[in-house]
């Protein structure tokens, strides 16, 4: 009987728990880094130029997101508060650029590009200190704390598929 519960699910085995655990306790390397901050350096430049897409502002708002819960994880700390101006920047200007009602690119502010750019060098430094495991845990933070906030959460992998 299961007493209201729902039935307990398997749990996963690995077969070589050591090569697991070897390889989520491995740093990030040089080319993962890359792939996930080359195309934040290039939303971040669209917003430099005033010329980004909603898409281009939701790649460096996830970013932030992400760094936001990196530090709040304790492997790498004290960027809180660079952190949280980059993330009333990016709320500044997403409130500009949808004035109209749909979204509309508009120009930042000084201060508003410092505090962006700021966030762009700690989450690269962040990244460069953390292993796989720790940057999955806070991957999946970020999305739970986005998901109870109300916001929607998108799967990347799944949206290139549509694209193509």
């Amino acid at each position: 009987m299961s007493h209201g519960r729902p039935p307990r699910r398997p749990r996963r085995v690995s077969l070589n728990p050591i090569a697991l655990a070897k390889n989520s306790a491995t740093r990030l390397t040089q080319a993962e880094i890359s792939g996930a901050i080359t195309p934040l350096r290039a939303a971040t430049r669209a917003l430099r130029e005033g010329v980004a897409t909603e898409w281009e502002w939701s790649v460096v708002v996830s970013a932030v997101n992400v760094a936001q819960a990196i530090d709040k994880q304790g492997v790498v700390r004290g960027l809180a508060e660079h952190l949280h101006s980059a993330e009333l920047a990016l709320q500044g200007i997403h409130q500009r650029a949808m004035a109209s009602g749909t979204w509309c690119a508009t120009a930042l502010y000084y201060q508003e590009l410092d505090h962006i750019a700021t966030a762009v060098d700690l989450h690269g430094f962040q990244m460069q200190q953390l292993s796989y495991s720790e940057f999955r845990h806070a991957v999946l933070r970020a999305a739970a704390e986005i998901r109870a906030a109300g916001g929607r959460v998108v799967d990347v992998g799944q949206l290139e598929g549509a694209f193509a």
